[in-house]
């Protein structure tokens, strides 16, 4: 039921708000002439399927969308929450729209529209007096996606969707080829089997469902040796169901697959309906689906669609960065725009965006949308990356399925840490299901221990930090009380207290032995990421106001600040090391760069910045795109021309057969490569702004050469618009004004 109730209360919340926002634009207009320099626009048809797609989301809800050469419109509807009972996140469906006479021929005139500031896609087709438009947009604040089309002409037009799975199946062996899709399960000795999608006969819609009659969350319980939890958590795969209704004005059904118009007309809208709820039955699910479209339907689509741009006006209003001055300025702009976009698409459902494609994976290399690889488990390493840059952005609101996913998870992992070790805290696993525990294949199918069978993560512990570190970035920007003491405080008690008593204690001082320093380093003794980890949030924490942390619970923190090693450092102390005692490189990481980012503790404005950068030159991996680190930790210690190289390499990690210029290639993960565009966008804020304790530093590592137009958050619900020609500041608007005593120019920056 609980599942159930949060549907419920979602949909009259979002009911509320269309009551309550405003159709006025709130984006300058200066802003949005030059945001829709950036639309993304085509001329041609695709010839490649959904490789040459648009995305298109709402936060929960995604499509890409794409023409094909002579064809259909097409798209792919993805979603957040759609786990099959293989553990896979699954499309919702492929959808077909066929319009007659058709409109996409070789040499038709042809337009393909990305509107950024609707929010929408615009396709023209024909010439004047044979035109056919559509406007295909998916609602900001209801589950729908709409398809608008009017024709100069009468049409009549077919919609048909196409199942993702029309039939069962197997996955034969974990040498099969899409076998990694289904990592976690791979090596299952009961072979992951997903069910075939269901067409259902509906008088007036064509509707499908995906429902899982099985479920792999009591085997994940049992082989990680806590079946005594088995019924204390419910089961998160179990009935859930997912899957759409399609309804058309003037459309009846041919067949349980696709509509059709009753007649010819010069008007048509396709409303695509999507749900996904956990019910006893199926007939709970369809009831469900009927309660939405009748609410959706009692507003009227023109209110609908414009509370829909004035989302979307207020999204663009919250932030930007536009550059100039060479044609790589203007390259940047696009990145950091398209990339923003596509996390406004996709980070507003239950769960987290994918590191490995989103919810907008596409055929790609013989797979269809259903495929990525590295299957369907989270790894904080890559996903982090993409939802750190959303504080400065100003997208509070997009933050919160990735605060929310490790909260909801700290109960299970408390109480997997009291069975395992027998002491208090909660660790997480590195790379973990949606609801906790390790991804099934890296613990192991006959691992009667304690800890992970693979050594890459078996104590890959620092991810939490870097979480709580993060929640209290979140902190410092909103000042959100309320946060501070329903995400912060817990989740600190269970992490901290994990690492104060997991380790002994030798002279007082914790002993970090076994350890890993991330992935690079296996059985370190005191990796650099603990310590620096610990010392970071813990002295953060004690800067909170009081009252938000009880004096025994603090005295505890301290206890175990106090207890850490230091720092490891070279024997003349001018470079910091991964580890006290670290063995041979397994990776692609820096460790010992982590004191510069996540864990700022040397930087600009810091103490011993030299050590930093002494360090930073001499790491052993020097590169930059997917999850590694180089753009973001280059402008931290105000190397200038460092950061604008490592930039453009990130940029320019694209893949020359797809055709969107934001769908990053994958580097060592799936296309789109969301960690490879969140890193560049850290790193492009940090070239802009940075913050330190109070101080705001402007402009703190950007080049010369390029001129900016930003508006970014700052600490303490602070937002800064600068504009300037290299670092010579023409304009600056700093709210509320009283910051700006704490502004520091770039000249002034130690």
């Amino acid at each position: 039921m609980k599942r159930i109730q949060i549907i419920i209360f979602t949909l009259i919340g979002c009911l509320g708000f269309i009551n309550t926002i405003s159709a006025k634009d709130r984006l300058p207009a200066d802003v949005l002439r030059q945001l829709n320099q950036y639309n993304v626009t085509w001329n041609t048809l695709s010839t490649t399927g959904s490789m040459e797609s648009m995305p298109l989301g709402n936060g929960d809800l995604t499509a890409n969308v794409w023409v094909e050469k002579g064809g259909d419109l097409m798209f792919y509807i993805g979603k957040s929450d759609t786990w099959s009972e293989a553990t896979r996140l699954l499309k919702v469906g492929r959808v077909r729209i066929s319009l007659s006479p058709n409109p996409f021929t070789e040499d038709t005139h042809y337009v393909q529209k990305l509107n950024l500031h609707k929010g929408e896609i615009n396709i023209s087709a024909g010439e004047k007096g044979n035109k056919v438009n559509l406007k295909i947009w998916i609602d900001a604040n209801e589950p729908v996606v709409r398809v608008e089309a009017t024709s100069d002409k009468n049409i009549s037009i077919a919609c048909t969707t196409e199942l993702m799975r029309p039939k069962p199946f197997t996955l034969p062996s974990s040498d099969h080829p899409l076998a990694s899709s289904f990592r976690g399960l791979m090596d299952s000795p009961v072979r992951p089997s997903e069910s075939a999608d269901v067409l259902m006969k509906k008088p007036d819609r064509i509707q499908w469902y995906h429902r899982n009659e099985s479920s792999f969350f009591e085997t994940i319980l049992t082989k990680q040796n806590v079946s005594q939890l088995i019924g204390k958590y419910p089961d998160p795969y179990l009935h859930r169901t997912f899957g759409a209704a399609i309804k058309g004005n003037g459309m009846i059904p041919r067949n349980d697959s696709t509509l059709v118009s009753e007649k010819e007309g010069k008007q048509f809208t396709l409303s695509v309906y999507a749900l996904t709820a956990q019910t006893p039955t199926i007939n709970g699910w369809d009831e469900q689906l009927e309660a939405w479209i009748s609410a959706i339907e009692k507003n009227k689509i023109d209110i609908a669609r414009n509370n829909h741009y004035a989302w979307w006006d207020g999204f663009w209003d919250r932030s930007w960065i536009f550059l100039t001055g060479d044609a790589d300025a203007e390259k940047v702009t696009r990145a950091y725009l398209l990339q923003r976009f596509m996390m406004a698409c996709q980070s507003r459902g239950a769960y987290p965006v994918k590191f490995n494609g989103g919810n907008l994976t596409f055929d790609y290399k013989g797979q269809n949308g259903d495929y990525r690889t590295w299957g369907p488990g989270y790894w904080y390493q890559n996903c982090r990356l993409y939802y750190w840059p959303l504080a400065a952005s100003g997208d509070y609101d997009l933050k919160m399925p990735w605060f929310d996913m490790y909260k909801n998870m700290l109960a299970l992992q408390t109480d997997v840490t009291k069975i395992y070790y027998g002491h208090d805290g909660a660790f997480y696993p590195e790379t973990l299901n949606f609801f906790g525990m390790y991804i099934q294949d890296d613990w192991g199918w006959n691992n009667p221990g304690k800890a992970s069978q693979t050594r890459w993560i078996r104590y890959h512990y620092s991810g939490t930090l870097e979480m709580l570190s993060e929640m209290l970035d979140y902190y410092d920007y909103t000042r959100d009380e309320a946060f501070a003491r329903e995400y912060i405080v817990p989740f600190a008690t269970q992490v901290i207290r994990f690492f104060d008593q997991h380790w002994p204690r030798i002279n007082h001082t914790i002993n970090f032995i076994p350890a890993n320093a991330l992935e690079q380093f296996w059985d370190c003794l005191n990796p650099v990421d603990y310590i620096a980890g610990l010392k970071y949030t813990i002295t953060k924490l004690n800067a909170m106001p009081e009252g938000f942390i009880d004096k025994p619970l603090l005295d505890e923190w301290n206890n175990c600040l106090q207890s850490l090693p230091p720092i490891p450092m070279t024997g003349d102390r001018k470079k910091i090391l991964p580890a006290e005692e670290f063995g041979q490189p397994r990776n692609f990481e820096n460790p010992e760069c982590y004191v510069i980012f996540p864990f700022k503790l040397y930087g600009l404005e810091r103490p011993d910045i030299d050590v930093a950068i002494n360090t930073f030159n001499d790491r052993i991996f020097k590169q930059s795109n997917c999850w590694t680190q180089d753009v973001v930790q280059a402008p931290l210690l105000g190397l200038t021309d460092e950061s604008k190289q490592y930039l453009m390499k990130n940029i320019n990690s694209l893949e020359p057969d797809v055709r969107f210029p934001a769908f990053w290639k994958p580097g060592s993960d799936y296309i789109p490569d969301f960690d490879n565009g969140g890193a560049f966008a850290i790193g492009l804020q940090n070239m802009m702004l940075q913050n330190v304790d109070e101080k705001i530093l402007v402009l703190p590592a950007f080049p010369e050469s390029w001129n900016v137009d930003f508006k970014l958050h700052a600490f303490g619900n602070t937002t800064v618009r600068v504009v300037s020609k290299g670092t010579a500041v023409s304009k600056m608007d700093v709210l509320p004004a009283s910051r700006k005593n704490d502004i520091v120019y770039k000249e002034n920056i130690k």
